[in-house]
């Protein structure tokens, strides 16, 4: 009778046992995408930003991960998988499809690309994202860290996707400016993000067309001729946008006649003086600077992120009154900086702060003009070789210049996702002897343990 009481109090126990397992799996399992995150730097987290954007997608998105599989993108690949995990566990409407790249050369055509890629596709319209383009070395990338800037691309991808909000700007050319040639990266954010972009031989079109959002004149090196200022006037006063952005010119104070006047008509003034900065200079010498931002809305959320950008040979502006629009500072230099006006002397390497002649610190680099109801209507910059592709990678350069391009385009759903940063990982080199200890202990050695506690106390039950 004792023996029948042990067998059944055994199987009741059993049974509750199982039956508890099946209530938690079943609790579990209604709490859908819940999950903690316990790695160090939030790698499974997805913004507000980005859940809000997932939440909108309402029809159906296949999001599409073609690799390049060999050892030296195997992390890699890895986290853009996990990201996009993250993101289609969280609405039916996302699928995740993985390739071998190499084995779908017509998928591959079929979307133009030759590397590893994230493809958005939506009905009839798709999206490319490169995977390369996500990666950045954090320092000088010695020690295997980077910074992955994935959740950003792909959260503005899928609001771009779901948008039919178009935008364009206008690039003018014929003074020497930076082309889109040099700008690719740039250029392919903008387009990433809704924004059209095109060169403008203002000579030859004679007009800037009238669709344009926003006319940008990056970095350039001769003046505008008078019919070109005549021209760039009427399409402001027709609403149109302005984004300048100066660039060094060793006779600027003299030849800049039209564009110093441009800059007038929205009270900056060009001081034909260039930033030298020993304080808050960056690592690359006194003519860089990690500016510090002022208030204004292309700048706030970047200084909370701390995205910096970092520019060089950058010309001091400062500002005057004047009743038609409102000025807001961008970003200046340190107190100790100055803008240094004998330019030949800094050629030869020669500068040193003059009370009397030079811009005296902080010294204003950027400012952004609205009309008197509060809409944006011109961005003025002191530095433009942020925008460079060699340069535009570094810092917050690619975070500053979007959000300028959004604020003057009057795009509210601009982004900036702070990158995360992602320690190197470790090779681990191992001969044999430490390869077969492993192999023993964690094939071997432990299930045996287990195994003959769990037959000892089988042989100690069976003797009660």
């Amino acid at each position: 009778m004792k023996k029948w009481l042990s067998h059944t109090n055994s199987t009741v126990l059993s049974l509750a046992v199982i039956g508890i397992f099946i209530l938690l799996t079943l609790f579990l399992n209604s709490l859908g995408g819940f999950q903690l995150d316990l790695t160090s730097n939030k790698q499974y987290t997805l913004s507000d930003q980005s859940l809000t954007a997932i939440k909108n997608v309402k029809d159906d998105v296949n999001i599409l991960v073609l690799t390049v599989e060999n050892a030296n993108n195997t992390v890699l690949n890895r986290e853009v998988t996990d990201m996009v995990e993250e993101y289609t566990k969280r609405n039916s409407k996302l699928k995740i499809k993985q390739y071998n790249l190499t084995q779908e050369p017509a998928l591959a055509s079929k979307y133009g690309i030759t590397g590893s890629s994230i493809v958005l596709e939506q009905g009839d319209q798709h999206k490319v994202i490169d995977i390369a383009s996500l990666f950045t070395a954090t320092g000088d990338g010695s020690d295997g860290s980077y910074q992955f800037t994935g959740e950003e691309k792909l959260t503005q991808a899928l609001m771009n996707m779901s948008s039919t909000e178009m935008h364009k700007m206008v690039f003018l050319t014929g003074h020497e400016e930076l082309s889109l040639a040099q700008m690719t990266t740039l250029q392919s954010s903008l387009e990433q993000n809704n924004v059209q972009t095109e060169e403008l031989q203002l000579n030859q079109a004679g007009k800037v067309p009238e669709d344009a959002d926003v006319l940008a004149i990056i970095g350039p090196q001769r003046d505008l001729s008078d019919s070109e200022m005549k021209a760039i006037r009427t399409y402001l006063s027709n609403g149109g946008k302005l984004l300048l952005s100066l660039g060094f010119v060793e006779d600027m104070k003299s030849s800049w006649k039209n564009i110093d006047a441009l800059m007038a008509d929205y009270g900056v003034v060009d001081e034909h003086a260039v930033m030298v900065d020993n304080q808050q200079a960056s690592t690359m010498g006194p003519l860089w600077v990690v500016p510090e931002y002022g208030t204004h809305a292309i700048t706030d959320k970047l200084a909370a992120s701390q995205l910096y950008p970092m520019l060089s040979l950058s010309i001091a502006l400062t500002s005057k009154e004047q009743d038609k629009y409102t000025l807001s500072p961008l970003m200046h230099s340190s107190n100790d900086s100055y803008g240094e006006t004998n330019i030949g002397g800094l050629l030869q390497n020669e500068t040193t702060n003059d009370a009397e002649e030079d811009i005296q610190g902080p010294v204003e680099l950027g400012y952004a003009a609205d009309t008197t109801d509060g809409k944006p209507k011109a961005v003025i910059l002191g530095s433009s070789i942020f925008m460079q592709d060699s340069e535009i990678a570094n810092g917050g350069n690619r975070d500053f210049i979007l959000n300028t391009v959004n604020y003057l385009s009057e795009k509210e759903n601009g982004l900036t996702i702070r990158p995360r940063v992602q320690a190197g990982y470790e090779m681990a080199y191992l001969n044999g002897e430490q390869a077969r200890t492993i192999f023993f202990v964690a094939i071997v050695a432990f299930p045996l343990i287990f195994v003959i506690i769990g037959v000892l106390l089988w042989w100690r039950r069976r003797r009660v």
